[in-house]
């Protein structure tokens, strides 16, 4: 198969910012910090219990504070997600606030609020490195029965017109993988080879604990567990033949492990990724509770990140014999640093060269 790029000039400008990726993965520092800038959202996804935490939401001075401190650690991309981002209405000036300090970020939606006005309020800022839509199903019942509501056909027009008339960046979908959605994988990755986009699959988190959790999720028995499992084995192959898939060819492999509860390796949170709450409380990932409140730390340093991380570890290691998880924000982060010519030359093929 083959993908014809597409990037414009200003996305190959971002080339700048991926090395300074490729420089921090490989001195072991944080490249990547998940910022929740609400837990507000307008779904109810099956899977997902964010919407039923009490953390306040930080004002924008508040997230200035906060960005400071970032910028302060070399933090080069930060993920803007919720909830659902788009509730608060001040996004773009969040966007802003972190393009002011050099800072990328990327944003995660679910599709339903992506107004003409709101798309064109983020494409004026330049430092939007990836726009991601949550889609879980192309089948209209499967999607309303994972996300809680019928609204497929709008925002498949929504984050269409998002495309065309939003900031000049990369678009994808990001799709969590589980019983309901699993014999669609060759749909969705015919879907974005059409729509000239990028795809992302992640295994519907089902660990003990925690936020994002199918533990109660139908279908999840040995049998299901296979069957996804396989499906990540698939894409896998998929990758290897050149389809529009974003995230590390390995990252597929700890998928399947993780799926089958086998151990998992070291994710490496607070090394490579961090997690930072709405209200301003900073954590190694968002499995674990925080260890400082950035709006009330007058300043950040490496040096105080490693103290703290070795504070953490032996909790930090008995998430990860628990199981903790599998996100692209963790796992797809050290399948990177652990591969970094695979990385690289994935990368190149899949935006530059097509395969």
């Amino acid at each position: 198969m083959r993908m014809v790029a597409t990037e414009s000039s200003a996305q190959r400008g971002n080339v700048k910012s991926e090395l300074r990726v490729l420089a921090r993965l490989m001195t072991g520092k944080p490249i990547f910090l998940g910022f929740n800038i609400t837990n507000t959202c307008n779904l109810r996804c099956a899977f997902c219990s964010v919407p039923s935490l009490t953390n306040r939401d930080m004002t924008l001075p508040e997230i200035e504070h906060a960005a400071n401190r970032i910028k302060e650690l070399g933090i080069p991309v930060v993920g803007i997600t919720g909830g659902e981002p788009f509730m608060r209405r001040d996004l773009s000036d969040i966007v802003g606030i972190f393009a002011q300090r050099d800072i990328q970020v990327t944003i995660t939606s679910n599709g339903e609020l992506l107004s003409r006005k709101r798309i064109e309020e983020l494409a004026r800022h330049s430092n939007i490195l990836q726009f991601a839509l949550s889609l879980d199903s192309l089948d209209r019942e499967t999607y309303a029965r994972i996300r809680g509501k019928d609204i497929l056909p709008k925002v498949l027009e929504q984050f269409t017109q998002a495309r065309d008339h939003g900031p000049s960046t990369v678009y994808k979908i990001n799709v969590v993988l589980g019983p309901d959605n699993v014999d669609e994988v060759d749909d969705f990755v015919a879907f974005v080879e059409a729509s000239k986009l990028y795809a992302s699959f992640i295994p519907m988190n089902i660990a003990p604990g925690g936020l994002h959790r199918g533990k109660n999720y139908d279908g999840w028995g040995p049998a299901g567990r296979e069957r996804v499992a396989g499906a990540f084995e698939h894409l896998r192959a998929l990758k290897l033949a050149g389809a529009p898939l974003w995230d590390h060819r390995d990252f597929y492999r700890f998928a399947q492990d993780y799926v089958l509860g086998r151990a998992m390796p070291p994710c490496r949170a607070g090394q490579l990724f961090l997690d930072l709450r709405s209200d301003g409380k900073l954590a190694f990932c968002n499995e674990t509770d925080h260890f400082i409140d950035l709006l009330e730390t007058p300043k950040m340093s490496q040096k105080l990140l490693e103290e703290k991380r070795k504070e953490w570890f032996p909790v930090l290691d008995a998430c990860r014999l628990d199981g903790a998880c599998c996100y692209t924000c963790s796992y797809n982060i050290t399948a990177t640093a652990h591969s970094i010519p695979a990385y690289v030359w994935d990368y190149f093929q899949l935006r530059y060269l097509g395969a």
